[in-house]
């Protein structure tokens, strides 16, 4: 078992501290211009039709054969919120259909994510006919419409 030594109210500020951040998967990757990468979510939040105050932004990592993901700090929770709530209109965009969207996480709270992507497929795997979806810190059954 693995013993956290973090305390709860440092867990608490880290996740504050994200609390207005998104991370943006799957972004192509032109080049190191600040100013390309500026377009680029320009273009992304018009698909999505808002257009949030940005803080900053950034890819994060070192470059590789794939593109990195770009964090980026909005002014209020409410934009972020916003914008998470319609991501899944990207899907249906030809520029865009490959670029996720998700909340900044903690190490720890990526961890426990992942566990529940892991269960989520397990259990996709052995009933292909039912429907699962993650609520929560929960995977859950999903009635079909028929």
């Amino acid at each position: 078992a693995v013993v956290s030594t973090q305390s709860t109210g440092a867990i608490a500020a880290a996740s504050e501290d994200r609390g207005c951040n998104i991370i943006i998967h799957g972004l192509e990757e032109l080049n190191d211009k600040s100013d390309e990468l500026e377009t680029q979510l320009k273009c992304l939040f018009a698909e999505l039709d808002e257009a949030p105050k940005v803080i900053s932004m950034g890819r994060m990592g070192k470059r590789s054969q794939t593109a990195r993901p770009v964090k980026v700090v909005l002014r209020n929770r409410d934009t972020q919120t916003a914008i998470l709530g319609k991501k899944s209109c990207l899907k249906g965009t030809e520029k865009f259909s490959k670029v996720f969207i998700s909340p900044d996480r903690t190490l720890e709270e990526r961890n426990e994510r992942k566990k529940l992507v892991d269960r989520l497929k397990d259990m996709i795997k052995k009933s292909p006919d039912k429907h699962y979806a993650i609520r929560g810190k929960d995977v859950v059954e999903i009635p079909s419409d028929t």
